[in-house]
């Protein structure tokens, strides 16, 4: 019997030690969910200015826009509002009527890309800017009424012998109704050279161009080989042309996004430029943005070399870059040529409803 004892009492000493031991990681696991949840919470509320400041470089941060509503449940439908005409550049508008049964819907907008210019005498134009973006969840009542409206893109493709010296810039595209207010996306950018002074990084400014990193932007608003640079004047290399490597990193462009819901939070992000590089040769090099839910097929890269190559000639209608919010494809002209070159049209807007 005394033997029993002992061993209850060894038993009970191991025991107490055990419960202590987890009462002691109950209480820090509880300090850690607390922490995590303080840390979600920080991410939360400061989530949509870190994404509308992240830009392209930072496409990795987009995925902290949500994406199902806070139940976690999937969208059991939606709509898409675009030109489904095959043109790629035109408008779409319609009415959507919140069906029976249906409680909670997300809105996303992409604002139409801007056009790319038409380069003439030795010059160049990079892909037109992106349009902007924004997502917002809310909750919906049977019967509410919404507009939508899916921004459309230039229908011109500009061009020296038309007095076109830039590429068009993209139209809004926006939704309103019930719980919304000021809704929208801006389409792209399409002058480089608004956009450079803009943002304050122009150098040196001359007659008809300013310096930056090498490279010359002319009145134009296309990328340009000077005659003061190529006979070694301010700023010149005293080479018969610019000699640059990513002259234009790819950055946001001013082209942004707008809105507040009553019960939901605006997620966005701004339009973008994509980056340009060129080697003494003449090779250029450019590179889209990408284009939140189109990332992996929307930052393309591609190097152009010969006359008269890109612009209309690499067009969406031929099927490429046929993805909404894109820019006109890049533009190159040599040889000092007035005529002939013509720009890139804008993408499409577009609009999307998922709903359950």
């Amino acid at each position: 019997m005394a033997a029993d004892v002992l061993l209850y009492n060894a038993l009970n000493e191991s025991n107490r030690s055990i419960i202590n031991a987890n009462a002691t990681l109950d209480t820090n696991i509880a300090t850690q969910n607390s922490l995590c949840t303080a840390a979600q919470n920080t991410i939360n509320t400061n989530a949509p200015a870190l994404i509308a400041n992240a830009g392209p470089n930072q496409a990795n941060l987009w995925c902290l826009i949500p994406t199902l509503p806070a139940t976690g449940c999937p969208w059991t439908a939606g709509l898409k509002v675009c030109d489904t005409s095959g043109c790629w550049n035109c408008g779409a508008t319609c009415t959507w009527t919140v069906p029976a049964g249906v409680t909670c819907a997300r809105f996303q907008l992409w604002g139409a890309g801007a056009g790319s210019g038409y380069g003439c005498c030795c010059a160049f134009t990079p892909f037109g800017g992106t349009g902007a973006y924004a997502s917002v969840i809310i909750p919906v009542t049977v019967g509410d009424s919404y507009t939508i409206c899916a921004g459309c893109a230039h229908c011109c493709r500009p061009s020296a012998g038309y007095g076109e010296v830039n590429g068009f810039p993209g139209s809004s595209s926006y939704v309103t109704g019930t719980g919304l207010s000021n809704f929208c996306a801006e389409g792209g950018e399409s002058s480089i050279g608004c956009q450079l002074q803009t943002r304050c990084i122009c150098g040196i400014s001359q007659a008809s161009y300013c310096m930056f990193l090498g490279g010359c932007v002319c009145n134009n608003n296309s990328v340009c080989w000077h005659d003061s640079i190529a006979a070694g004047g301010q700023g010149g290399t005293g080479s018969p042309g610019c000699c640059f490597d990513n002259m234009f990193p790819m950055m946001s462009s001013c082209r942004t996004y707008y809105g507040s819901a009553t019960s939901g939070t605006v997620y966005g992000i701004r339009g973008s430029y994509g980056s340009i590089a060129v080697n003494c040769n003449g090779t250029i090099r450019v590179q889209h943005p990408p284009i939140y839910g189109f990332a992996s097929s929307s930052c393309c890269c591609c190097i152009i070399t010969t006359n008269y190559g890109g612009g209309c000639q690499i067009s969406a209608t031929n099927g490429v870059l046929q993805i909404p919010g894109a820019g006109g494809f890049a533009n190159f002209k040599c040889g000092g040529g007035t005529s002939g070159s013509f720009g890139d049209k804008g993408k499409i807007g577009m609009v999307c409803v998922s709903y359950l």
